[in-house]
């Protein structure tokens, strides 16, 4: 004989069937995190991508030119990066929908650029622009920002070496490194080059800025006598503290979107002199309590760059199959 379900019954028996259903699209956001990053692994330098357990790494170029430091834009539609397919160092853009690569950068008086950085509304990329001075073989390294859509090139320094530009979530301010007429340090500016401030003075400097998602901490490289390591320090340079392990090199540092991480490349015995240099991709908790190491590899792995959610979304292709973005080739994690 059959027992009736009692209302309570009910109830629970659905709660529990729509847990089950929802269960796929309530994984935390560190579990559906991928990373971008630069490898020499096949022998090139190449970007791939992988989860934030260092798992499922695959390629996201695969070319005989040297392709780098991918950056993507806000709405995940777009992977900015820099590569040599042409000749000098240019910015590329790929696009996850159709595969379609176009150089955004073409300069003739730049030797070439670098460090592609994207404004919080996809407008403007900033980036360093690398030019030659005549009778002088130090070239002259300076931050520029061009708009995406109709090439419009500004530029935003003008001494003898800048680089590393990030943006401020809030678009209106970015922060880069300079080596100018005092010591070399972190500086920020308004986003149309004026209002420049060096944020902290002291020695050594620092490189590599990465804004916090809330605009209110800046992750950054400095080199001392423990090594080169990462530190976070609020936006006015105060709160300076190192989160990376002592006496271990660190660099490249990308804050994640939700604020708890911060991806970077680390080599635990001193580069310098070092014929084979090995960094790997690691993670390091905001508070410098936790740490994960997502790739081991002889080879270097740089330039880490936190995956919008966009960008890994299944999408339709000419021929209407669906497929992930990204899987041009798969490899697994040595």
């Amino acid at each position: 004989m059959r027992r009736k379900l009692t209302y309570t019954a009910l109830v629970k028996t659905a709660t529990l069937v729509c847990f089950l259903l929802a269960m796929p699209f309530c994984v935390s956001a560190s579990d559906t995190t991928h990373i971008a990053f630069t490898s020499e692994r096949d022998g090139n330098n190449e970007i791939y991508i992988m989860d934030t357990k260092g798992k499922n790494l695959r390629n996201l170029t695969n070319h005989p030119a040297r392709d780098s430091q991918p950056a993507f834009s806000p709405d995940g539609q777009w992977m900015a990066y820099v590569s040599d397919r042409d000749g000098n160092s240019r910015i590329y853009l790929m696009n996850r929908n159709n595969n379609v690569i176009r150089p955004l950068t073409n300069h003739l008086a730049s030797k070439g650029d670098l460090d592609p950085d994207w404004s919080p509304d996809g407008h403007w990329i900033a980036f360093t622009f690398i030019q030659a001075q005549a009778g002088i073989q130090r070239s002259r390294y300076n931050i520029y920002k061009i708009n995406v859509n109709t090439g419009n090139l500004q530029q935003l320094t003008d001494t003898e070496y800048n680089r590393d530009p990030a943006w401020s979530p809030d678009g209106d301010q970015i922060m880069f490194f300079s080596d100018g007429k005092e010591r070399h340090d972190l500086y920020v500016m308004k986003a149309n080059g004026k209002g420049l401030r060096r944020v902290i003075i002291r020695n050594p400097g620092g490189y590599s800025p990465a804004w916090s998602s809330d605009g209110k901490q800046i992750a950054y490289e400095r080199l001392g006598l423990e090594g080169r390591g990462i530190y976070i320090m609020t936006t006015e340079g105060q709160n300076d503290r190192r989160v990376t392990p002592k006496n271990t090199w660190g660099d490249n540092p990308a804050w994640s979107p939700d604020g708890h991480w911060i991806a970077y490349e680390l080599e635990l015995k001193n580069p310098w002199g070092n014929p084979n240099r090995d960094s790997d991709i690691y993670l390091v908790s905001s508070d410098g309590t936790k740490t994960r190491q997502l790739t081991k590899h002889p080879a270097r792995d740089r330039y880490p760059a936190w995956v919008p959610e966009n960008f890994l979304s299944v999408a339709p292709t000419v021929k209407k199959q669906t497929t992930l973005w990204g899987t041009l080739k798969k490899s697994g994690i040595n």
